[in-house]
């Protein structure tokens, strides 16, 4: 079976569908934010260390993970419609049970099932942009799907920040619980999403997919560029309360910026002049990230610091659309059946990054926190460039082929 001759047919999105789609990745920056920007605050009212600080990066992920095993035979038995009203439901369920909670050890079991909604709500969404990336706009609605992520993860960050003085931690998680519930409300209100689940690719069109060199370098590099954008988004605040003593409020300032400066990386970066040369591209992002992960690492400024943090932000969000348009290229077949396969593994393997950091911040130092990212962005940088230079010499070794 060629699998590059095997298209996934695709319906014309309906307006609706896509408005959906936007409202999904509106709450899913919110929920990858949530612990990154919570865990400030929740430290006045549960003690835990930095090691159990990364257990709960990993708690999240094994949710993650099980619910990306799951969900699709979920979608078929459930349909679209129920398939997210579960997810927002389970999502604003496990908020108020968290807010319950005191106990550092007690906060696991719910953490797995935040994770777990976390992940049903990822294919559920990306099911919808699925049929939305057959429409003449579809860079458009790509983007705007990232500008949503942000606006989600940053907008969340900054509630936290504006109540962190007027609400106490599980007051907070009650008050954004609304927001999943009231998404779920309105999923369950919208007749448009009750349509039949698309059919999933042939297991042997994945198998045959993973035997591919290039997928195995694809699946690594989205392994350490997701790895190094959640592992700060999860650490920067913790990094400056305990590296810079600045309050939480300022923490939470940081971190907000930094959701920012990842979005407008990834919304430039495929519109600067010199972005038809990859290498270029690919220098430029992974030297920002380096530097601003040196500037973090040396200044003892607030100053410093948000200069790090805008660099690192702008550096990382701008090697994410080089990596999915190599995926793009060398899959134009894929679909979310498969992305949630063998990509969506790595993506979710990443989350082990933060984890790691909170071993090895706990063991040593918390300057972990962003040496850990810098050495995610050279492997990145060596696995990239290991991509184009095979793709580049394949290609002469077509033209003299042919000719």
């Amino acid at each position: 079976m060629d699998v590059a001759a095997s298209p996934v047919s695709r319906p014309t999105p309906r307006p609706s569908v896509v408005r959906s789609a936007m409202g999904g990745f509106f709450l899913l920056g919110s929920l990858i934010a949530l612990l990154g920007a919570l865990l400030p605050v929740w430290s006045y009212y549960v003690h835990f260390d930095l090691a159990t600080t990364g257990s709960y990066f990993l708690a999240f992920n094994l949710g993650v993970f099980s619910a990306a095993m799951v969900a699709r035979r979920i979608l078929g038995k459930l349909g679209m419609q129920r398939l997210l009203v579960l997810a927002c439901f389970l999502a604003g369920g496990t908020m108020l049970a968290l807010a319950a909670i005191l106990s550092p050890a007690g906060l696991i079991a719910p953490l797995i099932l935040l994770g777990f909604s976390t992940g049903v709500l990822t294919t559920g969404v990306s099911w919808l942009m699925f049929d939305a990336l057959t429409a003449p706009m579809a860079a458009a609605i790509l983007s705007l799907a990232g500008v949503f992520f942000g606006c989600g993860a940053a907008g969340f960050t900054l509630l936290i920040w504006a109540t962190v003085h007027t609400l106490t931690a599980p007051g907070i998680l009650v008050f954004t619980s609304l927001l999943p519930i009231g998404l779920g409300l309105l999923y369950l209100r919208q007749r448009s999403l009750l349509q039949p689940a698309l059919q999933a690719p042939p297991l042997r069109l994945s198998w045959q997919a993973t035997r591919s060199p290039a997928a195995v370098l694809l699946s690594l590099a989205l392994f350490f560029q997701s790895g190094n954008e959640w592992a700060v988004g999860g650490w920067l605040a913790i990094y400056w309360i305990h590296r810079l003593g600045v309050s939480s409020e300022g923490a939470l300032l940081g971190l907000a910026l930094y959701w920012i400066a990842l979005t407008l990386g990834k919304l430039l970066s495929p519109r600067l002049p010199w972005q038809a040369t990859p290498f270029r591209l690919l220098g430029a992002s992974t030297g920002a990230s380096l530097f601003g992960c040196l500037l973090l690492l040396s200044t003892h400024g607030v100053g410093g610091a948000v200069a790090g943090v805008l660099f690192l932000g702008a550096g990382l969000g701008a090697a994410y659309p080089l990596i999915i348009g190599m995926i793009g290229e060398r899959f134009p077949y894929y679909h979310p059946g498969f992305f949630n396969g063998l990509f969506s593994f790595s993506l979710v393997g990443g989350m082990f990054v933060p984890w790691l950091i909170g071993q090895l911040a706990d063991f040593s130092v918390i300057e972990w926190a962003i040496r850990v990212p810098a050495l995610g962005a050279i492997v990145v940088y060596l696995l990239l460039t290991v991509i184009l230079i095979e793709a580049r010499v394949a290609k002469i070794s077509k033209t003299a082929s042919s000719s």
